[in-house]
Order: C-alpha cells, then structure tokens, then sequence
C-alpha cells in the first residue's frame, strides 16, 4: 500500500480510497463518533431530547463518560452538535447527519431489483471528498462493470443529477417490466440511449428515442467514486 492509500473501518468492514496530501486516519475512532452522532440523531427522533452520557455510553459501546465526552468534544469541534456546560442531557445536534446515505443495493448485472432504500445507514465519508452535490452511496452487485474497476462489494458513491455526457458512468432507472436501476456507462445517438457494460459477456441496452421521450428509462446520477472492502490476507 502506497503512502497515499488510506484505510476507513465501517463497522467490520475496512474500505480503501486514495488521496493525495491524506496519510493516516484513526478508524476505530472514526467508527466511534460515526456511531455517537447516529444515536444522538435517532434518539432525538424517536424521544424529542438528546440521550444522556450513561446511554450514550450503553449504547454505542463505550467504556466510560470520560470517553464519551471526548467524543461529544470531538463532535462539537467539527461542528456537528453543541454541547452545554450544564444539564445531563445538554446536547444540541447542528447537523442532521455525518456522512453520505447508504441507500440500498444497485444491480450492475441483470438489472433485477429495485434499490433497497436504507436511509439510516450512513458511510462516514465527507461528501466534499467527491465534490459536492447531493450523494448518496450505493452496493454493487454484479459483474458487468468490471473492466471499469467496478466490483461487486464495491460502495459507489452516486450524484444525483440528470446532467450527464457521453462516456459517464451513470446510475439509471428502467421502468420495465418493473422498476429497477443499473450503473452502466452512457452513449447517446440521435436522441436514443444506449448502457453499456463493461464486460464482454454482457451486452448494452438500448433505449428508442419513443422510449426515452416515454420515460420508459430515465438517468438518475453519475458515478463520482467507489470505495471498496480491503481483502485481508490475500496473496498472488
């Protein structure tokens, strides 16, 4: 792994991404505040007040309020919430979120399914890492883009916009037989679509001028990154 490699824990999972000028990131305590400011949002959904540092403590697997309270620091530092001097629940959350939205699954063999909307999971990734724009993050399944580097595990990170060009890689909905979306690369030619994936035992979709103007299909966001699991203990 080169210096520019970084590694982010997500639960069990270890994801790599490159950057340049980034060396090091404390994953464990990463994961950590990812989780405490999940909570603080959740338990203000459900109860109307922020938890107290006894359930904060319960709840996201920390050890002592001494330690909680470094996080909520942390957390306050970045801007994420406040925390008053006073009172056992003196919390007060300035963001709804960290990260990008985990939303479901997005085939990119067959098209088969239907996105499974998972909205209260989120990568801790910061959103300006990929420029911008409404994110959202999507696993892939399927092996018809891997010549383009995309495997199935892999998170794509997904801007949602329909403005797009020949050549992208885009995420797209097709409303036959049923719903269902796809990540394949764009052609456009004389006002019809073609996605096309990237493997040669599989063959591009084409979609009429009649259907494109029908909304039997329709671009839904453009690839702007991948994450991926790192395989501990492989070997060549």
């Amino acid at each position: 792994m080169d210096k520019d490699t970084i590694l982010l824990l997500v639960g069990e999972q270890t994801f790599q991404y490159r950057r340049a000028g980034l060396y090091r990131v404390e994953a464990k305590q990463e994961e950590t505040k990812y989780k405490v400011l999940k909570f603080i949002k959740k338990h203000l959904a459900n109860y109307g007040y922020p938890p107290s540092l006894q359930e904060i403590c319960s709840n996201c697997g920390i050890s002592s309020k001494s330690s909680a309270h470094r996080i909520l620091r942390k957390l306050a530092e970045e801007g994420h919430i406040v925390v008053f001097p006073k009172g056992a629940r003196a919390i007060k959350l300035l963001k709804s979120i960290y990260g990008i939205p985990l939303i479901g699954k997005i085939p990119a063999g067959e098209p088969l399914a239907t996105i499974e909307e998972s909205t209260d999971e989120y990568v801790p990734v910061d959103p300006s890492f990929f420029g911008g724009g409404k994110l959202v993050a999507v696993r892939i399944r399927g092996d018809s883009m891997v010549d383009a580097g995309i495997l199935p595990g892999d998170i794509a990170i997904i801007r949602l916009t329909d403005n797009v060009k020949n050549g992208d890689i885009v995420a797209a909905v097709i409303y036959e037989p049923e719903p269902h979306v796809t990540l394949k690369k764009l052609k456009i030619e004389d006002g019809g679509i073609y996605l096309i994936p990237e493997n040669p035992i599989y063959s591009p979709m084409f979609f009429s001028k009649e259907e494109v103007e029908n909304e039997e299909i329709k671009i839904i966001g453009l690839l702007v990154g991948i994450l991926r699991q790192y395989q501990r203990g492989f070997t060549t």
